[in-house]
């Protein structure tokens, strides 16, 4: 069953203009047709009473739990390509709750202030529609961040950065895991293509991060996002 997030207003719903259009032009609903409403985190059977102009009527709600136990902040530094969109729609399925987006020493992509807003606004499609498509009742957030500075200050319980000099031991990300309670909240920095700089490091250490490795393997950027938030959020699922 098709889901959309909305508004629900007196029994009525109330949609976008691109989820109207894919609705009725690309799912081709028909009177009848049901659908589920997210709406302020709440969801609920909707049904479609009228195509033209568009009447949906809520049924009741639905009581279910897809999100996670605690919020997962994942900290990434821009990549390449299509990477960034990849990364976003995974890291939604897997439950994330927050992806920021920074710009570090060695990160390749460089962006203008002025294309910021037109990759955000996509970035914020992705996750509405990766969010819709794994059954979530939240969407999460998307930002940029100015700087390497701006991610070590996230505001969180638990602050992981995955660093490839680290490599072979997953007993400190393991450890690190164990420590988490439900209920709090997590960060993991992901470095840029070209990895992190000694420095930057330094003062993630400082800022009180837990330096992990992800493996034996050196990971791509993309990879260890992927990897990352995938095992933080199978230890987070065996609490609920």
């Amino acid at each position: 069953m098709q889901r959309y997030f909305g508004e629900v207003l007196e029994g009525r719903v109330i949609l976008s203009e691109n989820d109207v259009f894919h609705l009725v032009k690309v799912m081709r609903c028909k009177i009848g047709t049901e659908i589920e409403i997210v709406s302020d985190g709440r969801v609920f059977l909707a049904r479609v009473e009228q195509v033209k102009p568009l009447l949906i009527k809520v049924l009741k709600s639905i009581k279910e739990n897809t999100e996670l136990p605690s919020d997962i902040v994942l900290i990434l530094a821009a990549l390449k390509g299509d990477k960034n969109d990849i990364v976003l729609q995974k890291a939604t399925e897997l439950g994330v709750r927050e992806i920021d987006i920074f710009f570090s020493e060695r990160t390749i992509v460089k962006l203008k202030p002025s294309e910021c807003d037109g990759k955000l606004s996509r970035y914020r499609r992705i996750v509405k529609e990766a969010s819709e498509q794994s059954r979530r009742s939240r969407i999460p957030l998307v930002s940029f961040l100015t700087s390497f500075n701006d991610a070590v200050n996230v505001k969180a319980q638990h602050r992981l950065i995955a660093y490839e000099e680290q490599s072979g031991s997953t007993t400190i990300f393991n450890n690190s895991l164990k420590k988490i309670k439900k209920g709090e909240r997590v960060a993991v920095i992901i470095g840029p293509e070209g990895g992190f700089t000694s420095e930057e490091i330094d003062i993630a250490k400082q800022r009180g991060f837990n330096i992990i490795g992800l493996g034996r393997r050196i990971l791509r950027a993309e990879t260890a996002a992927i990897y990352a938030i995938s095992v933080i959020a199978n230890h987070l699922e065996n609490q609920s």
